[in-house]
């Protein structure tokens, strides 16, 4: 995954349902940046803007999957 990839939310995952209701909302993102954050571990993050909506998020990179690289 990076900057410039379009990505969406890990539909198959233990939190499915949450998952979806953010892709319904949300649609596809852009990837911004890529960071560490976190705590207890810190880990992977990235931050994703949704042009369907104009919000900027910061969230784990593994709960994202890259539907389009640049």
């Amino acid at each position: 995954m990076k900057v410039g990839d379009l990505v969406k939310r890990n539909l198959n995952c233990s939190a499915w349902k949450e998952a979806r209701e953010q892709y319904s909302r949300l649609g596809l993102g852009i990837v911004l940046s890529k960071q560490l954050g976190g705590r207890n571990p810190v880990h992977a993050c990235i931050t994703v803007l949704y042009p369907k909506t104009g919000q900027v998020y910061d969230i784990a990179e593994s709960l994202m999957v890259v539907v389009s690289e640049i």
